[in-house]
């Protein structure tokens, strides 16, 4: 999914053969979240990345 979210224009949801919803991934997350979901845990604000070019100064690809 994290692929899908970063990779594609639109998505379909799908489930045992049925299209459930089709959007941009921002337009699916965004109705999920009018519905008032709310992530039972919170995801980390930064990544090994994050950590690697704060101490290097560097980006990964030089």
């Amino acid at each position: 999914m994290d692929e899908a979210e970063l990779l594609c224009d639109r998505v379909a949801v799908m489930d045992e053969g049925n299209i459930l919803e089709i959007g941009t991934p921002d337009e699916l997350i965004n109705t999920l979240l009018k519905k008032g979901f709310k992530r039972e845990k919170l995801e980390k604000l930064a990544t090994l990345e994050d950590v690697f070019l704060d101490l290097t100064g560097k980006a990964l690809r030089e």
